[in-house]
């Protein structure tokens, strides 16, 4: 092998190991406070796929508002907008009697659809929630619709910012 080949050769596994995290739905998530991660679920198919990321720190305030908004807009997210939710509202969220974050191929909606894709959706905490909802630059389709929704990305932040999760859906 030749040492151009060589230096070819490393320089584009070095670019695909560096740039997997962009290529990748949310996959930049990862690297926000990674130590404080605890459950990372990623299915990544050619026709769509789904992350759900949960964060959980022993000290409040960890999660910060405008430092979780800056790293999603940093990382090509667009604030689309947010809402407060309660223990009462919250409790609703339940799929096969397990509490879940109700995001389908139609969106997020406060009332819980019966839809098997909740399954990948789990939800770690309740309560108080703060919720954010984001453009990706991804775009999921309903399905046998074609209605595509491109605010397809959550960001939940528990009352106290001890607890956070991602939810992101895309494709059909």
């Amino acid at each position: 092998m030749t040492t151009k080949t060589y230096l070819f050769l490393t320089f584009g596994w070095t670019l695909a190991f560096v740039s997997c995290n962009r290529t990748t739905p949310a996959g930049f998530w990862k690297n926000y406070r990674g130590n404080f991660i605890v459950k990372n679920i990623s299915d990544q198919g050619p026709n769509g796929g789904h992350r759900v990321i949960y964060w959980k720190a022993n000290e409040t305030e960890i999660f910060n508002s405008k430092n979780v908004l800056e790293f999603a807009n940093k990382n090509g997210w667009t604030l689309v907008d947010s809402a407060e939710f309660n223990q009462e509202q919250t409790n609703k969220w339940t799929y096969n009697n397990e509490p879940i974050f109700p995001l389908t191929f139609k969106g997020f909606s406060d009332t819980t659809l019966n839809d098997a894709v909740l399954n990948d959706f789990p939800r770690w905490f309740g309560g108080q929630i703060k919720i954010y909802k984001f453009k990706t630059g991804w775009t999921t389709v309903e399905p046998g619709t074609g209605n595509t929704i491109e605010d397809n990305g959550f960001v939940v932040l528990n009352n106290s910012r001890t607890e956070m999760a991602v939810y992101h859906l895309w494709g059909d």
